[in-house]
């Protein structure tokens, strides 16, 4: 019995989606059962893949390990629950051009990818609907944590590598990756009480009520508050990772709230900080998501404000697509596989690295997991979007 201990959940909204499917053709190889410090696809200097680095244990958990499926290439399929936001979008546009990279795409020959909304009842038919479809791994980003047990455990007795990320499924003899969500809430306080002095009011932005993630950030940051009595949260608000929704919930607790001192922001950043410039209001000190408009704020009016961004990589999909292949391959790893938070302030952005002045405000902007042999640049990302 493994122990998930700190393993993170969460949804992002609900919208039903559709379906789509893509083929990529390759080549088989032959593989016997190895370890994840042996090897795993590419596992070249050109691949940058570190599997000692990709596969970090989180917290107390076990290792896992299955029978050698055989030669590959394998079946793949990518269950996502919502799709109504640019992360979610994001994340399978990389997904997609992730299995056509060199040294992933032999691997694969066949990448299967549904979108069933936050209806748990359609996603576990999307997955039924893969296991008919010959599905040898499933990677799931779930509608609810428990809610897919049935069917995530029929795949696993037969056979199918299951492998969760972002808003995962709690099932034993599964794989899971994510970030620590508790931990990214602290980080974001303790920056605004540094940055404060211990002394000030804290506007709160939250993300979507009920959801794992936005339980956890609050619990992290609820930690730092209590252990630093000069911080006042005057208000909390939810933006549901949304910029316009952010903006306005902003503006409304601009209007009631003559001093805020700092603004601790879940996502949607940019538009929070927007709604301080249309207010009049000087900027404060802000910690909040990576999307690439706040980053590019962060460069505009570096003389007028400090910031700490981090994000939550929508390369999680990718990397678990990765886990799969070595799962069918007989790697061994962690069962809860941890992801080194990717955060900048304002003095570490580098255009063209972590920020793209150029890009798109709603662009993500931790789009590599170099440890991992995600190294997809936006071009990549932006073309597969073209082709959708």
């Amino acid at each position: 019995m493994r122990r998930r201990t700190g393993r993170r959940t969460f949804v992002r909204g609900s919208l039903l989606g559709g379906a789509a499917a893509l083929g990529v053709a390759g080549a088989g190889r032959g593989f016997s059962a190895v370890r994840a410090q042996d090897a795993s696809p590419a596992a070249s200097p050109a691949a940058g893949f570190d599997a000692a680095q990709c596969y970090q244990p989180f917290g107390d958990t076990s290792m896992v390990k299955y029978d050698a499926v055989g030669e590959g290439p394998f079946n793949i399929a990518l269950s996502n629950s919502y799709i109504g936001n640019v992360w979610r979008t994001q994340m399978i546009n990389m997904a997609e051009a992730f299995v056509a990279t060199p040294d992933i795409a032999p691997f694969v020959s066949d990448f299967q990818v549904n979108s069933a909304g936050n209806d748990v009842n359609a996603q576990i038919t999307a997955i039924e609907n893969m296991i008919s479809n010959g599905a040898q791994a499933i990677i799931i980003n779930a509608a609810d944590q428990t809610g897919l047990n049935t069917v995530v455990q029929r795949a696993r007795q037969d056979g199918i590598v299951i492998v969760s990320f972002d808003n995962i499924v709690d099932v034993e003899d599964t794989v899971t990756i994510n970030e620590d969500q508790v931990e990214m809430g602290r980080l974001w306080a303790q920056f605004l009480v540094d940055q404060l002095g211990g002394q000030g009011n804290v506007l709160m932005i939250n993300g979507v009520a009920g959801t794992g993630v936005d339980a956890q950030r609050r619990e992290g940051a609820t930690e730092v508050w209590a252990a630093n009595t000069g911080i006042t949260v005057v208000a909390e608000v939810n933006g549901d990772w949304d910029p316009g929704l952010a903006q306005t919930v902003t503006a409304n607790a601009l209007a009631a709230n003559a001093q805020i001192d700092g603004v601790w922001c879940q996502g949607g950043t940019d538009g929070a900080v927007r709604a301080f410039i249309d207010a009049g209001r000087p900027l404060v000190p802000f910690a909040g998501e990576a999307e690439n408009g706040f980053r590019k704020q962060m460069l505009q009016y570096a003389d007028q404000f400090q910031a700490l961004s981090i994000g939550q990589t929508p390369g999680m999909g990718s990397v678990a697509i990765r886990a799969a292949i070595d799962l069918l391959r007989g790697v061994e790893m962690p069962a809860d596989i941890a992801i080194p938070l990717p955060m900048a302030t304002t003095s570490e952005l580098e255009p063209g690295v972590n920020v793209f002045p150029e890009q798109p405000d709603n662009f993500f902007t931790p789009i590599q997991v170099p440890a991992c042999g995600v190294t997809l640049t936006f071009e990549e990302i932006d073309a597969q979007a073209q082709n959708d």
